[in-house]
């Protein structure tokens, strides 16, 4: 009942923006012609990656759209962006609602997922620009040459912020290989998970594929730790760039056959979603004469030298046009997806939060005192 209720509040937004008489105007937010922009939501602080995105952005489309004065950035808190995409979707009641907002694919995971914090519907967006960056899964090369042989029935630990964070898909791949994963939580950052491996704490993390990867993993393989697949598609632009082997390779290499299924589909969205750094999003009721303005000054601000340079140093691709559209689309699957994703981790979390509460009683401590 709880997954119905989530579900439909997920949907709920989209029919009263559909519905007569809004009380906006979204033709106000028409570019060009002289006009001052109204502001940019940045779903994260200044400092964050959809911030550096935003301040490399917004001078370029300005010029782009032809307007007379820059865009005014609003910035706002919260780790994963869903307090900014929130905040978007109220304004778009005001009388000159935001241009659009700049915010990273766990605002998407955040409404895959079903978070209660969720009050906005991303599926109703217009997607004008994505920098993508794949994610990669890091083990012991045991576990790397052989996933059925080396576990031997045991639970395997990967490290993770919480339960549904951006680790989500490396813990669903995993549990698609059936390999039991038991997530344990408070690693949110990729230093804190590489001392938990090191230190023996988890066996699996998650690392983004940044500029800082080829050093990290590099250092990581003197302890024989080993990338174990990417949480990516099979023909990624990424694997020019020396990404490992993307999940569903790695999947036919175990189990002689081709991932399928609600829950394969559903680790495609999630990886999808986490991929994205910076999404420039359009509200839906903007006219296709402002889409189209939009669509275009998105493409000439990534081939402007600073998105190019900004991009090369964060190692992201920049998408535009047609290929940003089918990347949205891959983090919007079809409502049965969503629902088998909801039950797998309304099933799981439960087991999970018993194990870790085993793992942390007395008893425990007294038969594992390292």
């Amino acid at each position: 009942m709880a997954l119905g209720c989530a579900l439909s509040g997920l949907y709920s937004l989209s029919a009263a923006r559909a519905a007569p008489g809004l009380r906006y105007d979204i033709a106000a937010n028409l570019p060009g012609d002289g006009q001052s922009p109204a502001p940019l939501i940045v779903a994260g602080i200044a400092d964050s990656q959809c911030g550096h995105w935003a301040s490399v952005l917004a001078p370029l489309l300005a010029d782009a759209l032809q307007y007379v004065a820059p865009f005014t950035l609003t910035t706002t808190t919260g780790w994963d962006g869903v307090t900014g995409a929130n905040l978007f979707d109220i304004q778009q009641e005001q009388a000159v609602p935001p241009s659009g907002i700049i915010a990273p694919g766990t605002v998407v995971l955040a409404a895959l997922t079903g978070d209660s914090r969720v009050h906005y519907d991303y599926l109703r967006w217009v997607p004008t620009f994505i920098s993508q960056q794949p994610t990669v899964a890091v083990g012991k090369a045991a576990l790397h040459r052989s996933f059925a042989g080396f576990l031997k029935g045991q639970p395997l630990r990967v490290g993770v912020s919480r339960y549904g964070g951006a680790e989500l898909p490396t813990v669903l791949a995993l549990d698609l290989l059936s390999l039991r994963p038991l997530p344990i939580t408070g690693f949110a950052t990729p230093d804190a998970a590489i001392d938990a491996l090191r230190a023996g704490t988890v066996d699996v993390i998650q690392l983004p594929f940044d500029a800082d990867y080829s050093n990290r993993i590099a250092a990581l393989q003197d302890d024989d730790f080993l990338p174990l697949f990417a949480n990516a598609p099979t023909h990624s632009a990424f694997q020019n760039h020396g990404l490992p082997l993307d999940f569903a390779t790695v999947y036919r290499q175990e189990r002689h056959r081709v991932p399928a299924g609600l829950l394969y589909n559903a680790w495609a969205a999630t990886a999808a979603a986490i991929s994205m750094k910076a999404g420039l999003m359009l509200p839906i009721l903007s006219p296709p004469a402002t889409v189209a303005r939009w669509r275009h000054a998105c493409q000439a601000a990534a081939a402007a030298q600073e998105a190019r340079d900004h991009a090369r140093d964060e190692n992201q691709t920049m998408l535009t046009g047609a290929a940003c559209i089918s990347a949205y689309a891959e983090m919007s699957p079809d409502i049965s997806v969503i629902m088998a994703l909801r039950r797998w981790i309304a099933l799981n979390v439960p087991r999970w939060r018993d194990a870790a509460a085993r793992r942390s009683s007395p008893a425990a401590a007294q038969q594992n005192p390292n």
